[in-house]
């Protein structure tokens, strides 16, 4: 089969798929209100594209608007691609499907390599640099170096594009290697903008400086930087689809501790939460980047002298800095367990019992957490100590409960033990992104209105969740009604 009909053959099976996934969708309304906040953001970036030069009247004025973006591309798109990272998906997990067919996989890489170009994460950017381009740089710049300066936009997302493959393709290996990377990443990152560097900033306006004066060597680097990055990371995908994983030795950990097998049916059960944790890799991972964004992440917002000030900065600081395990684990909290759900049901095990052993695992992550990055407030920004002590009571007493909600409609199945790459979102549902709105807009707009006496509110805020707290039998109850009532919806969408 020659390339062209083979690569035709696959549009067409892809956008097929696509079409029918849409005709799947149950929930409407969700997707009616994703479209709309889609629309929404895309009309603001082109505003925003078109109309630079007033927007900066804020925040810059008196500096060109060229001079501005060139300073800050560089930095901006690091910081999207760390949303790149958590949302966007691999191509290894839709290239399976095709592997019994007589296919080259050399072709099949290079085609889902091409087709992970369509992303929303690509698309966005555009939606803001090429209506910036034609306002400001195309005509007030010659034309070659106009079009050199587009050309390394495009260069610099198409890389961070083929950066994303690459590295989620070697996290399925070396996890361990990635933390620690990511943790040196994160400190220079720190440093950088702890001691005034500014190296990223340099770096990006030495480059498209470069480019709009048509330089060669410039556009070569920007050039050579997408070329080796899809290279590799073209590599990495081939070995991972060559590597049967399924024959690699399952590491099977288990740990005695006697004060939870000796705490009764709920202590048991919090036993065989933990244990499935970490011995499964999805789970482990959310559990690993628990810990990352509690520590070294927290640095990064921790150099921001904007917190102080930034009621979004604060809520952000204060959610994740106690409360990051509940939201990324805790939202398939019954997800889980759907390959032995219907075991679980056939047992002489409580709801009760059950949704109390998760409360207090979901619970004593917030205190662990806590505990955890306190030296980073006392070192770093003791004047947010307050912040992190509210949201401690927050978490634990109403992001918790919110989460748990949640979990309790959870209906896709999830295979925690192969469920092949670092974020594989298989389970969630749009349900769950919107999730975030009740989750993070309430302390967002708590902190907005007690702006001006902030103590005062942090101390609302933590009042709230310490009376969550202490009724935390009611809430378990209630729970327990729930789950008894839902129990077998979700075994059935469990078997699917």
């Amino acid at each position: 089969m020659s390339p062209s009909v083979t690569y035709r053959l696959l549009t067409r099976n892809q956008w097929r798929t696509f079409f029918r996934s849409l005709k799947a969708r149950q929930n409407l309304f969700v997707w009616a209100v994703f479209a709309v906040m889609g629309l929404y953001v895309s009309f603001t970036l082109i505003v925003l594209g078109l109309y630079f030069d007033l927007f900066m009247l804020e925040l810059a004025p008196g500096r060109s608007p060229v001079a501005l973006v060139n300073a800050y591309a560089l930095p901006v798109f690091f910081g999207l691609f760390t949303i790149r990272f958590l949302f966007q998906k691999t191509p290894a997990l839709k290239l399976r499907p095709y592997l019994h067919l007589p296919i080259g996989r050399s072709r099949l890489v290079r085609f889902f390599q091409a087709t992970s170009l369509l992303s929303l994460h690509n698309v966005y950017p555009l939606l803001f640099f090429v209506p910036f381009w034609s306002r400001f740089v195309l005509g007030a710049y010659p034309s070659a170096g106009a079009a050199a300066w587009l050309a390394g936009i495009v260069c610099v997302l198409v890389a961070s594009n083929f950066a994303n493959l690459l590295i989620r393709s070697v996290l399925t290996r070396h996890e361990g290697r990635f933390l620690l990377a990511m943790g040196g990443f994160l400190t220079l990152v720190y440093l950088d903008e702890r001691f005034g560097f500014r190296f990223a900033q340099t770096a990006s306006t030495a480059l498209f400086d470069a480019l709009l004066h048509d330089s060669t060597a410039a556009f070569l680097l920007a050039l050579a930087l997408p070329v080796w990055l899809g290279a590799a990371s073209h590599r990495m995908l081939l070995q991972r689809l060559r590597t049967d994983e399924s024959a690699r030795p399952v590491r099977r950990t288990t740990w005695r501790l006697p004060w939870l097998e000796n705490a009764g049916p709920v202590g048991q059960l919090l036993l065989l939460e933990t244990r499935m944790m970490w011995r499964n890799r999805r789970p482990r991972h959310y559990l690993l980047i628990s810990l990352l964004f509690s520590t070294l992440y927290l640095l990064f917002f921790l150099a921001n002298p904007a917190v102080k000030d930034g009621f979004i900065l604060g809520a952000v600081i204060g959610l994740f800095a106690s409360g990051g395990f509940v939201l990324n684990y805790g939202q398939l909290m019954f997800s889980w367990e759907s390959s032995y759900f219907d075991g679980l049901l056939a047992r002489n095990v409580s709801p009760r019992n059950l949704i109390f052993a998760k409360l207090f695992l979901l619970q004593g992550s917030c205190v662990a957490l806590f505990l955890l990055s306190l030296p980073l407030f006392l070192w770093f920004r003791p004047d947010l100590l307050g912040l992190h002590a509210a949201f401690l009571f927050y978490n634990a007493g109403v992001t918790t409960m919110v989460v748990m909600t949640l979990a309790l409609r959870n209906r896709r199945p999830v295979d925690a033990s192969k469920s092949g790459g670092f974020f594989n979102y298989e389970g969630f549902s749009a349900a769950h992104w919107l999730w975030f709105l009740p989750t993070a807009l309430p302390p967002t707009l708590f902190l907005f209105l007690f702006r001006h006496a902030p103590q005062r509110g942090l101390l609302i805020l933590g009042a709230l969740g310490l009376t969550s707290l202490l009724l935390v039998r009611m809430w378990g109850a209630y729970f327990a009604s729930r789950f008894v009532r839902r129990k077998f919806a979700m075994a059935e969408g469990f078997r699917q």
